[in-house]
């Protein structure tokens, strides 16, 4: 089984417990952004190590509404400039890296424990950026 287009990290994974589901779909996920493919832009190790930078600031401050959804517009910035820089590629996987993370993003924000969901969300995404990182070697 491999990453799909609408694929997420599903809902209770975040807001309740972080399982083996997870650990496939950030297997899954992670193999899928570092593959090169002929017409998809990969995702780079600097454009996941600088949102991962953040996230991992906003872990030792702890948990901020503000500062936690501004997560967003920085990782919708980064998909302007990846399509900006009008490389051969049809489309960015970054794109695809985006919708995930939002939806992971509102996920945490819908939930009635922000705190833990946010832990959640983090344990999550070192595990993507984990399987990305394997992938890369390849």
């Amino acid at each position: 089984m491999s990453w799909k287009k609408n694929d997420r990290i599903p809902k209770e994974e975040i807001q309740n417990k972080v399982t083996d589901v997870t650990v496939r779909f950030a297997k899954e996920f992670g193999d899928y952004l570092a593959e090169r493919e002929d017409n998809a832009e990969p995702l780079s190790t600097s454009q996941l190590r600088k949102f991962f930078g953040e996230v991992k600031r906003q872990q030792m401050i702890g948990y901020n509404d503000t500062e936690f959804v501004m997560l967003k517009p920085k990782l919708a910035y980064a998909v302007g400039r990846a399509r900006q820089n009008g490389s051969k590629f049809k489309t960015y996987k970054i794109e695809d890296f985006y919708e995930v993370l939002a939806d992971a993003i509102d996920q945490v924000q819908s939930s009635s424990d922000k705190q833990k969901a946010f832990k959640n969300f983090i344990t999550a995404f070192e595990a993507i950026v984990a399987y990305h990182k394997a992938a890369e070697k390849k």
